[in-house]
């Protein structure tokens, strides 16, 4: 699993927390400490699919499109980092049985293993990470 899918929960939840206020990217770039260009890359990645909207202008920001109970972590993972968890797996000696099946066997095995995932995160929402933050 990339990356991605952290940092946009974490912009997801840090909109969450500021809720009901536009808030810049810069604001968002100094809480996930990441490269202000990466950080954009995902902002947008979030708005195209709806997950939070955006104002330019002086006072422009970010802000949720939905409240966070509504936001489940499995839309977040499918556009960030849905089939990550598929191996990368080099092509191997066709003449070996191992060598021969195992690349069809490890990617029907992660895609299984990602379908749960995905499952799993549906029961999970920005509200839920908020709620938890709150009692740590």
């Amino acid at each position: 699993m990339n990356s991605d899918f952290s940092i946009a929960v974490h912009c997801v939840a840090y909109l969450a927390k500021k809720q009901n206020q536009r808030v810049t990217s810069e604001d968002i770039a100094q809480s996930v400490s990441v490269h202000p260009v990466r950080l954009r890359k995902i902002l947008s990645t979030l708005r195209k699919e709806n997950i939070i909207t955006s104002k330019e202008g002086a006072k422009g920001g970010f802000s949720l499109n939905d409240q966070p109970e509504h936001i489940t972590l499995d839309k977040i993972f499918k556009i960030t980092s849905e089939e990550t968890l598929v191996p990368k797996c080099p092509d191997s000696n066709e003449n070996c049985p191992i060598g021969k099946n195992l690349s069809d066997i490890l990617i029907r095995v992660c895609h299984n293993a990602e379908e749960h995932f995905l499952n799993y995160l549906k029961g999970v929402t920005i509200k839920d990470i908020i709620d938890e933050i709150n009692n740590s």
